[in-house]
Order: structure tokens, then sequence, then C-alpha cells
């Protein structure tokens, strides 16, 4: 018994370890570059960053998971689909965003200040002169270095975390804290963005809690 609840106890260690290095710490970073930093980043730096950072971190997400927590790999992708179905979520997933999209302004526009991303008005503007720039966005930075870093630091959290519960309650009060972080950390687009990347993200995590399959998120 002595034995089962030390084992317990270093597994639940090397959790909080791991989600530090993949989540907390990274996380903590950004807040404190986007508080301190005067002048958003340059186009190129939207191109290089996310792709570095995110192939990084995917790498470190999958070290950890394998070698250091001994876990299987298919916990993110558990539950039973087909890449057919998966698309099918993923595009229903993307309409739920769509519809919050144009009904959180009517709840949320005249009582959280929004802040405009000039950061990406600014690469759309770059990109008209760049085929390449345009290539990398909607290819490896958009598919490896935001949707699926994101989508993988979101269910890893997730899953991290539902370890230390198993009721309803405590399940959707995971889903909610996760989704409070996620939206915390696009301080920068001021509190609207917050709240509303927040609940997009409830939404997310809801699905994944339903479904257990990462590729849905993916491709929303």
């Amino acid at each position: 018994m002595k034995s089962t609840s030390v084992k317990s106890y270093l597994q639940s260690t090397k959790a909080l370890i791991a989600l530090s290095i993949v989540v907390f710490i990274p996380f903590a970073l950004m807040l404190w570059i986007r508080y301190h930093q005067s002048s958003g980043f340059a186009s190129r730096e939207l191109i290089i960053y996310p792709l570095v950072f995110g192939s990084l971190s995917i790498g470190i997400i999958y070290l950890l998971k394998k070698y250091f927590l001994r876990e299987e790999l298919s916990e993110f992708n558990s539950g039973s689909g087909s890449w057919m179905s998966d698309l099918a979520w993923g595009l229903l997933l993307t309409l739920v965003y769509f519809m919050l999209f144009f009904l959180e302004p009517l709840a949320f526009a005249n009582v959280l200040e929004s802040k405009s991303n000039q950061e990406l008005l600014n690469l759309m503007l770059d990109m008209r002169k760049s085929p390449l720039m345009v290539a990398l966005w909607f290819g490896p930075v958009l598919w490896i270095g935001i949707a699926l870093y994101e989508e993988l630091v979101r269910i890893f959290l997730l899953t991290t975390l539902w370890k230390w519960t198993s009721s309803l309650f405590g399940t959707l009060v995971v889903i909610i804290c996760t989704s409070a972080l996620i939206g915390l950390v696009h301080w920068s687009q001021g509190p609207y963005g917050v709240v509303t990347i927040a609940i997009k993200s409830i939404v997310a995590c809801f699905l994944f809690y339903k479904q257990r399959r990462i590729m849905p998120l993916v491709y929303a």
C-alpha cells in the first residue's frame, strides 16, 4: 500500500514537472514578453517563431510523454474514428467557432476592451508581396507551429489533469481552468480576446472529452 502511494506521488510530481516544462513556464514567458514588449512582432518573426518554437515543443512533448512520464502517446488520440469522421467533426467545430465569432460581439463588445491584432494584419499585407511567406504561413507554420502545437498543449494539459479526478465536476473544472489559461495567454488581444478565446477553448475541450481525437481540433 505504501509502495503504491509513493509511486502515485512520484508520478504526480513528474506530471507537474512535465506540465511546467510544456505549459506553465512557456506561458509565463509569453505573458512576460507581451507585457514588456512595446511593439508587436514583425511579420518575419510571426513566421519563424511559431514554426521553431512549436516544432521544438512538439518534440519535447513527445519525449516527456514517452520517456519521462512513461505514458502511451495514443492517449492523445484514444477515441474511435477515422480521418473522415475527424474531418467531419472538425468542420462542425469550425461552424461552432464561426457562430461564436458572430455572437460574441453582441454579448461582450460593449463590456470588454478589445485590441486589434495589428501584427496579423501586417502579416496579411506583407504576404501579398511574398509567395514564399504565403506558402510558409499556410503550410508548416499554420499546421505545425500553430494548430498541432496548440492542440497538443491543450490535450496534454487536459489528459494530465484529468488523471487526478474521476468526477464529472472535476472534469469540468479542468476544462474551465485549461480554457482560462489558454485565454490568458492571448492577453495582447485585450480582455475581449481573453474571454472569447477561452469560450472557444471550452467548446474544443468538451469535444475532445467526448471524442478523444486530436485531429478534429487541429482541422478546426
